[in-house]
């Protein structure tokens, strides 16, 4: 047996007593020892607790960052899609310069083109590469266009009788037959279509693609050949003895052989005379710059800076390779001298 005498502070107040037997006794030491063992486990495991509830707050941190990352990465991603497109049509616009003045040898081809994406990348990975080729693309597109402005300032006159705008509104025409092979509408056989059909209202303004000088205003003869009286109502500017532009099928004519006209002068109204199946401008260039005295057929569109096509990469390839448009009919010399070019009312 075990007293347990308990003594108030107060004398006056009465002594407490407990009387614990050996099982008392026993039970309170068990408990006492399970609640010391539960403590002492308790601090043992504290430290791994801890390094567990920071482990994960740590992960969730961690994950949390990488989706700002990620976000972020697709974000740079996507701007440099914007800026690579943007570049692409940079790159075509002075790929068509380079072309038009016949500078290949000088100012070199290509500069960029859109990067390969390998799935086996990681994003990042792909992300540093296209960053170093878009640096390596906007240095050499800044070159080209230093050296193109250098060419411009020094060869002015050039510039300005170089074919180079659309000749009619660009939201007022449709495409209907491109320069090369196509069906004829007349004869139902294969032929080459050495311009551009751009089908648009009658009475729509016709401009000059470049300074020039008129050299023919009017339909031509049929007595002198029969293709180019089909043309109806043409006029044809020659630029600086270059290049040769030629606008057919037209309703009005409002030049004459011999006067001289600016780049977006308007020359002549879209018509339908001539063999024409509907209102639309015949529109080709002509150039003197690979064989003199040819004036050979060129795509048009290579000649249009102020529009773009949908397929201009594959325009300019295909106008440096191909050659397709060898055989094709003469000027008239009333087209490539004003003296014998008048026109008819």
């Amino acid at each position: 047996m075990i007293e347990i005498q308990i003594h108030p502070s107060d004398i006056r107040r009465r002594v407490r007593y407990f009387f614990l037997d050996r099982r008392r006794v026993v039970i309170g030491l068990i408990a006492l020892s399970i609640v010391l063992a539960g403590l002492i486990g308790s601090m043992a495991a504290a430290p791994t607790v801890i390094r567990r509830v920071y482990k994960t707050n740590f992960l969730l941190d961690q994950r949390q960052e990488r989706g700002i990352q990620q976000e972020r990465l697709r974000e740079n991603v996507m701007q440099m899609s914007s800026i690579e497109r943007s570049l692409e049509e940079q790159r075509l616009r002075v790929e068509k310069l380079i072309t038009v003045y016949g500078l290949e040898r000088t100012l070199g081809q290509g500069g960029f083109s859109n990067p390969n994406r390998r799935t086996s990348e990681m994003p990042l990975d792909d992300a540093r590469r296209r960053e170093i080729q878009l640096s390596t693309a906007m240095k050499r597109l800044e070159e080209q266009l230093d050296l193109l402005a250098q060419y411009e300032a020094a060869n002015q006159e050039i510039v300005r009788h170089t074919p180079s705008i659309l000749p009619v509104p660009p939201d007022q025409f449709v495409l209907t037959s491109p320069f090369g092979n196509r069906i004829s509408p007349f004869t139902r056989t294969s032929d080459f279509h050495k311009g551009l059909d751009l089908s648009a209202p009658s009475g729509t303004p016709i401009y000059a693609a470049a300074d020039g000088v008129v050299t023919f205003a009017g339909r031509y003869p049929i007595s002198q050949s029969v293709a180019w009286w089909r043309f109806g109502n043409v006029v044809t500017l020659k630029h600086a003895d270059r290049f040769v532009t030629i606008y057919a099928h037209c309703d009005s004519v409002n030049v004459q052989a011999g006067q001289t006209v600016t780049q977006g002068q308007v020359i002549a109204t879209v018509g339908n005379t001539g063999w024409s199946t509907n209102s639309h401008l015949h529109y080709e260039v002509r150039s003197d710059l690979e064989q003199p005295g040819t004036y050979a057929p060129i795509d048009p569109r290579i000649y249009i800076l102020n529009y773009q096509w949908s397929n201009e990469a594959l325009l300019l390839m295909r106008a440096r390779t191909s050659k397709e448009y060898r055989n094709f009919e003469p000027l008239p010399s009333a087209f490539v001298g004003f003296a014998s070019g008048k026109r008819r009312s």
